[in-house]
């Protein structure tokens, strides 16, 4: 026991939260290589990094399950099983004995997980006694630091990847100026030459996406047009005049339509609101930019109510009774009370309903028509920007222009959402300020 001690030095406690916060992503990454077998099975530099696994796993448990008093017999009990799994796999077993024992292995590491992660301990050196919150501080601090680091790491990831695909085209011969004014998008024409006998084809490809950058703000505004006054308005009812039955009701409904996925939705608008438009307006088909716009409208309205509601309930009560006490109604507390002070939460669920919006592909794609064109109206058929990528890229070559294009499209979206999210926090600084 002492010995994996020495071995990573360690000092005061390992309690629950930190056993946790330690072991459970170690043994899920262990546990998900040995049912795949997707992992080296010699011992090479890709070895490594599982053997370490494994080791830190064994000293974290041996020294949690040393703060629980147990003796060494039972830590080696439960691992001789483990580190007898690295002999089967070094020797490529695989037949059904062998996986039997694979099976045993993970279902006894998940039940070490889940005996040492809910018993407390009886030993240490913890000044605030056995299995104190405050011994793992230190380990979520750190924790919590690498989770927003990685999120910053994996942002840069996705725009590298996505710049990287497509860079060779942009710098080596797309005209970018066409490719932001033209509306014509004909990524595989060909056309014949003229006075050709054969009629041999001339290829004569064109990347315009101005017609699909107009699709994607007019869908998306059209979405928050019917979005934002029933998401702000389904946020103060919920917050201000439910009763709490009532109010925990709405919010698990609200929660259940944020977890629809976005085909679902789409299949809504292919079906069921088509035939509305067609019968309400007249229309010759449905699946126009209304009926993007409010499948867009209903998909964003849960996130809005969500954080909006939040927002408000975060407003201190004092501010709603020392209005109340000034003779204000319910509605002038709203008004000039929460609104004003809740208006940094709100305009957050308002971005964040955008955001969502200018995202979406599926619903977009299946409700709106998917055809190039200018908007004129609410029943224009259009194409975003989202939609394009997914309908064409399983049709390219990997490495073509058109497959390129496809991600320079993806760089122009992360552009436009970074600009919004640019201007929102450059907004929210101006309201704090003011």
């Amino acid at each position: 026991m002492k010995f994996f001690q020495i071995c990573f030095s360690f000092r005061g406690r390992i309690n629950r939260a930190a056993w946790w916060l330690l072991n459970l992503p170690i043994f899920t990454i262990f546990a998900i290589s040995v049912i795949a077998y997707d992992f080296p099975t010699k011992i090479s530099l890709g070895f490594i990094p599982l053997l370490v696994l494994a080791w830190v796993h064994l000293a974290v448990t041996a020294k949690r399950w040393h703060d629980k008093d147990r003796p060494t017999w039972w830590v080696l009990f439960h691992f001789i099983p483990l580190i007898g799994v690295f002999f089967l796999l070094s020797a490529q077993l695989s037949s059904g004995l062998w996986i039997l024992i694979y099976l045993i292995t993970i279902i006894n590491g998940l039940w070490t997980l889940f005996e040492l992660g809910f018993m407390k301990g009886t030993e240490g050196s913890n000044q605030y006694g056995p299995d104190s919150e405050t011994s793992s501080e230190s380990i979520i601090d750190v924790y919590i630091s690498l989770c927003g680091i990685s999120s910053i790491v994996f942002v840069f990831g996705i725009f590298f990847f996505v710049f990287k695909e497509g860079a060779g085209f942009l710098f080596g011969g797309l005209d970018i100026w066409e490719f932001l004014t033209s509306e014509e998008w004909y990524p595989t024409s060909q056309v014949l030459k003229e006075n050709s006998i054969l009629g041999e084809p001339e290829i004569n490809k064109r990347y315009g996406t101005f017609a699909l950058i107009l699709g994607t703000f007019s869908v998306t505004a059209l979405a928050m047009l019917l979005a934002v006054p029933f998401g702000l308005g389904a946020a103060i009812f919920v917050s201000e005049f439910c009763s709490p039955k009532l109010r925990e009701t709405f919010k698990i409904v609200i929660e259940f339509l944020a977890a629809i996925p976005s085909v679902v939705w789409g299949f809504i608008g292919l079906t069921v609101m088509n035939q509305l438009i067609i019968a309400v307006f007249n229309a010759p088909i449905g699946l126009t930019m209304l009926n993007g716009g409010i499948m867009l409208a209903l998909m964003s309205v849960p996130i809005i109510v969500s954080i909006a509601e939040d927002a408000l309930k975060a407003v201190p009560d004092s501010y709603r009774e020392a209005a109340e006490a000034l003779g204000a109604t319910r509605w002038q507390v709203i008004y000039r009370v929460l609104l004003p002070a809740a208006k940094n939460g709100l305009l957050a669920a308002v971005l964040l309903g955008a955001a969502r919006s200018i995202g979406e592909t599926m619903a977009v794609l299946m409700a709106t028509g998917h055809s190039v064109n200018i908007p004129s109206g609410p029943l224009s058929w259009i194409r975003t920007l989202t939609a394009t990528i997914a309908a064409e890229l399983g049709e390219v070559a990997r490495g073509d222009e058109h497959y390129q294009v496809l991600f320079i499209i993806g760089i122009l979206l992360f552009s436009i959402t970074f600009v919004v999210n640019l201007i929102a926090d450059l907004v929210i600084k101006g309201i704090r300020q003011s």
